[in-house]
């Protein structure tokens, strides 16, 4: 895809978007937002304005793209933090953990890339979260060793992909609404206080910087993840 200065940084129209985990998070926000800027979009859930839905696990991301006839922007997300301590943790619920969190959005990565490799070009943004950077988080050990390991993938991955044209980068969100929306007030109020802009992360926050990820001006960022923490947490 050829770039200009005279394209907007959120200009998709035209581009070939592929939402999984459209429901969880910030999902809804982040969809509403690409459609809005123009793009195709599929997702893998219900009620999604503007996005087409292509439903069940199997070869979600194949029948996605025969639906589009190729593909040139991948978000990936995934269901929230299980939280049980370590030692009531059983093999099976770590085996799970790590499938979902970690082992199912590789897969779908490393498929959208090589149809984009071969295309040219290609933006993969990758949901992540601050527990994979920050060490100890209590009680989401799994959880946060997958995530670590998404972001690992993610620097791996982009470093064989620039030469294609394909940038991978992941968001790691800390503390949005929809994530803190069932939290006593005490706790909400007391979590505010370590939070140097005063309050928590927005929706359409997450979904502007998948927007700028997805852009074709972001063609110089890659192998990234974009902390969304309000300076909760800072590399």
């Amino acid at each position: 895809m050829n770039m200009t200065q005279e394209t907007p940084i959120h200009a998709l129209q035209g581009q070939r978007v592929v939402v999984a985990g459209a429901d969880h998070g910030v999902g809804p926000a982040v969809v509403a937002a690409l459609c809005s800027a123009g793009a195709t979009v599929v997702v893998d859930a219900e009620g999604h304005a503007g996005a087409t839905t292509i439903g069940g696990q199997d070869d979600f991301l194949g029948r996605s793209m025969a639906h589009l006839g190729g593909i040139d922007v991948l978000v990936v997300s995934a269901p929230p933090v299980i939280s049980k301590p370590v030692f009531e943790m059983t093999p099976d619920e770590l085996r799970s953990i790590t499938e979902t969190e970690l082992v199912q959005p590789a897969l779908l990565m490393l498929e959208a890339s090589k149809a984009m490799a071969a295309n040219g070009y290609g933006r993969i943004i990758a949901f992540a979260s601050m527990s994979a950077k920050t060490g100890p988080h209590h009680n989401v050990a799994p959880y946060a060793a997958a995530k670590g390991g998404l972001l690992a993938y993610v620097r791996a991955l982009a470093s064989e992909t620039a030469e294609h044209g394909v940038t991978v980068n992941g968001i790691a969100t800390a503390l949005f609404e929809p994530q803190v929306a069932i939290m006593t007030e005490e706790k909400r109020a007391g979590l505010k206080k370590g939070i140097p802009v005063g309050r928590f992360g927005r929706s359409a926050e997450a979904a502007h910087a998948v927007l700028f990820l997805a852009s074709p001006l972001a063609g110089f960022v890659t192998g990234e993840c974009l902390n969304l923490s309000g300076g909760r947490f800072m590399d």
